[in-house]
């Protein structure tokens, strides 16, 4: 089996209604979570290149952190402990297919799958996250408690290595089990305990970059293509203060420094930043059997931690360029906007300008063959 995730409503009501605006609660919307197991994960988790914590702790604490790579973990029948492994799509590309079904976003908007192991009572703590994430249960089931929206001024607790939330009011409960999903948007408070052992949720986290991240690289993309660009002014009055800073040069300081913004500028500053990936792994596992047993006619997959985005210039793939005609774009859009491509899916595209592109893409460990 692998995952699949079917939006239990239009998507155009989905996003009016409840993107960025209320949690949802969509029962038995997943399927094939079983392709990632307890062991395969706990193997993540003593990795070097892999992002992992655990922590410890129930009701109002103490809680506890410890960062990885972890080994040794408690034992599986013990209570009230938690292993979080950060981006397991990057280093399982059966798990990244999962994506592909939340098509309804445009994919520079995904960031990472977070894989969540809790024995019973496991749980991480009241708190709140600052981007949207659909919290799918996997295996056991997990109650979650949501509260109102926060923001900084919320209170907290006065632990170190967490950020959570003081006496955190709760508005509603549910119980997932598995299959069931859970759609948080960014501020609501929300709280999972673990009901059972072997608990397994997957979070599927949005990439929000930062305003001020956006605006740095568009600055830098802008300067290097006007680096000796001077200021102007012909046009100049006498002014009756020298020595003051006059408004009316204010504006047109600003007029000027702003018109060297460009949209080809902002393109290739945003499509670089939006195509970085998290992390660059050391080995990416691919189920190649369970793929093809799932997907017959699958040819190739991408590889989990690589991120694609076309624009007008050509395929952008970890923050790199690959200039492309404009009669190559089409090709490069179809490889952007999904995972997995099948054999008659990509016959529509290949041709003597394709095929040179996708053997260096298999080189470069971005494509992977079936």
């Amino acid at each position: 089996m692998l995952p699949r995730f079917t939006l239990p409503l239009a998507a155009e009501q989905f996003l009016q209604q409840y993107w960025q605006k209320q949690p949802l609660v969509m029962t038995q919307a997943a399927t094939g979570l079983s392709c990632l197991s307890r062991e395969q994960l706990f193997a993540l988790a003593e990795r070097e290149d892999v992002e992992s914590r655990l922590i410890k702790g129930r009701d109002n604490g103490p809680w506890t952190l410890q960062q990885g790579p972890l080994k040794g973990l408690p034992d599986t029948t013990a209570l009230d402990w938690t292993l979080l492994v950060q981006s397991v799509d990057y280093y399982h590309s059966s798990v990244a297919l999962l994506l592909d079904d939340f098509n309804f976003l445009p994919s520079w908007r995904h960031e990472d799958i977070m894989v969540s192991y809790a024995a019973e009572g496991g749980s991480v703590g009241p708190h709140f996250d600052r981007y949207d994430v659909f919290l799918i249960q996997a295996q056991g089931e997990r109650e979650w408690q949501l509260g109102p929206k926060c923001n900084e001024n919320t209170p907290r607790q006065s632990t170190d290595a967490l950020d959570l939330i003081a006496d955190m009011p709760i508005e509603s409960t549910h119980l997932m089990k598995p299959g069931d999903v859970l759609y948080i948007p960014p501020g609501v408070a929300h709280w999972g305990v673990a009901a059972s052992a072997d608990c397994i949720t997957w979070s599927v986290g949005f990439r929000a970059p930062r305003l001020t991240d956006l605006l740095a690289r568009l600055t830098d993309e802008t300067l290097a293509d006007n680096a000796s660009t001077l200021f102007q002014d012909s046009h100049r009055k006498l002014v009756s203060a020298p020595g003051a800073l006059h408004e009316s040069d204010v504006e047109l300081l600003q007029e000027q420094a702003l018109s060297l913004l460009s949209k080809d500028a902002a393109y290739r500053a945003f499509a670089e930043l939006l195509t970085e990936p998290r992390q660059y792994p050391h080995h990416t596992h691919t189920d190649i059997d369970a793929i093809k047993r799932h997907y017959p006619d699958a040819y190739m997959v991408r590889a989990g931690g690589v991120r694609m985005l076309c624009t007008h210039e050509g395929l952008w793939i970890n923050g790199d360029l690959y200039p492309l005609s404009t009669s190559l774009i089409p090709f490069a859009t179809y490889l952007a906007q999904q995972r997995l491509y099948t054999t008659a899916q990509l016959d529509k595209y290949l041709c003597k300008e394709t095929a040179p592109l996708l053997k260096t893409w298999q080189e470069e460990g971005y494509l992977i063959l079936l």
